[in-house]
C-alpha cells in the first residue's frame, strides 16, 4: 500500500531513484576491504610468531619493519621479505635461505654467518652490514648495493651480482668462484685472498681495489695486471 502510494505520487522513474537510495554496498568493495584487513591480520600474526617463536619460513613478512630488533637465529627460509626494513637488526646465524630480499634494507645489520644461500637479493640495500662467513652460494645480487658491507670469507659461489655496488667492501678471502660480477662496482674494495677462479669480471670497476694474493678468474694469483 506504502509503496503504491510512493508510486503513484512519484512515477515509476521516481520509484526507482527512491529504492536505489536502499541499494546495498557493491560486493566487490566489500570482498577488498575483508582481503585487506585479512592480510594484514594475517601478517600481523607472522609478526607476533617470529617474535614468540623466532621461526616464521615460508611467511609472508613483506614490508615489515624489523628496524633494530635482535633475531638472531631465526628462520625465515623461503620467506617473503620483499621491501621489509632490517636496518641495525641482528641476523647473527639467521636462516634466510632461499627467501625474497627484492628491495629490502639491511642497512648496518648484522648478518654473521647468517645463510642466504639461494636468496633473492635484487637491489637489496646491504649498506655497512656485517657478513662475515654469510653463505650466499647461487644468491642474486642483481644491483644490490653493498657499499662498505665486511664480507670477509663470505660464500658467493655462483652468485649473480651483476651491477651490484661493492664499492669499499671488504671481501678479504671471500669465495667468489663462477660468481657473475658483470659491470659490478669494486672500486676501492678489499680484494685480498678472495678467490675468483672461473669468474665473469667483464666490464667490473677495479680501480684502486686491494688484490694481492687474489685468485683471478684464469687461476693465476694477482702479480700486478688484470689480466683480462
Amino acid at each position: 500500500m506504502i509503496l503504491g502510494t510512493t508510486a503513484a505520487i512519484l512515477g515509476i522513474p521516481g520509484l526507482r531513484a527512491f529504492l536505489s537510495g536502499f541499494a546495498r554496498p557493491e560486493p566487490s568493495r566489500i570482498g577488498v576491504s575483508k582481503t585487506v584487513s585479512l592480510a594484514q591480520r594475517v601478517q600481523g600474526g607472522n609478526l607476533e610468531r617470529l617474535k614468540q617463536t623466532r621461526k616464521c619460513p615460508r611467511c609472508n613478512l613483506s614490508g615489515a619493519d624489523l628496524s633494530g630488533l635482535d633475531l638472531s637465529r631465526v628462520d625465515l627460509r623461503e620467506a617473503n621479505l620483499t621491501a621489509t626494513r632490517f636496518d641495525n637488526t641482528k641476523l647473527i646465524n639467521a636462516q634466510l635461505a632461499q627467501s625474497n630480499l627484492t628491495d629490502a634494507s639491511l642497512q648496518s645489520a648484522n648478518l654473521q654467518g647468517a645463510d642466504l644461500q639461494g636468496a633473492v637479493l635484487n637491489r637489496t640495500n646491504f649498506r655497512n652490514a656485517q657478513m662475515m662467513h654469510a653463505t650466499l652460494e647461487e644468491a642474486d645480487l642483481q644491483q644490490a648495493t653493498l657499499t662498505g658491507a665486511e664480507m670477509r670469507a663470505a660464500n658467493l659461489t655462483d652468485s649473480r651480482m651483476e651491477r651490484a655496488n661493492l664499492r669499499q667492501t671488504s671481501l678479504y678471502g671471500a669465495l667468489l668462484s663462477r660468481a657473475n660480477l658483470a659491470i659490478a662496482d669494486l672500486s676501492d674494495s678489499d680484494l685480498r685472498y678472495a678467490n675468483f677462479l672461473d669468474a665473469n669480471l667483464q666490464g667490473a670497476n677495479l680501480s684502486n681495489a686491494q688484490l694481492e694474493f687474489a685468485i683471478m678468474p684464469n687461476g693465476r694469483t694477482y702479480q700486478g695486471t688484470v689480466p683480462y
